[in-house]
């Protein structure tokens, strides 16, 4: 008689487990749909994207802070890179402009 005890015992508890398996699985698949919601998604990328935007923007600034020479020498080389076109045709025409007042300087 004991051993069917037992064994009730042991059906007992896996028809225990068996119930909590199958509440475990439901909550899983429950909290997966909401996850999967398109809306929770487009949240989630644009959260990640934040943060991934903010922890570079702390590494650029904390670059900036260690190293000022660089960054300055590198914002002067774009600089002028930038403006080579705008300085180049400023000469020029500067200097079309003092030909032009020397040769009527000549003729008068």
């Amino acid at each position: 008689m004991t051993q069917k005890n037992d064994d009730i015992f042991k059906l007992r508890n896996l028809a225990i487990e068996k119930e909590q398996a199958r509440e475990n699985v439901k909550d899983d698949i429950s909290q997966t749909k909401e996850r999967l919601r398109p809306a929770n998604l487009i949240q989630e990328a644009k959260d990640k994207a934040l943060e991934r935007v903010q922890k570079t923007g702390e590494s650029a600034l904390q670059g900036v802070k260690d190293n000022p020479g660089k960054v300055a020498s590198i914002a002067a080389a774009a600089a002028v890179l930038a403006l080579r076109k705008p300085v180049t045709n400023y000469l020029a025409n500067r200097n079309a402009d003092n030909d032009g007042a020397k040769k009527n300087d000549a003729e008068e």
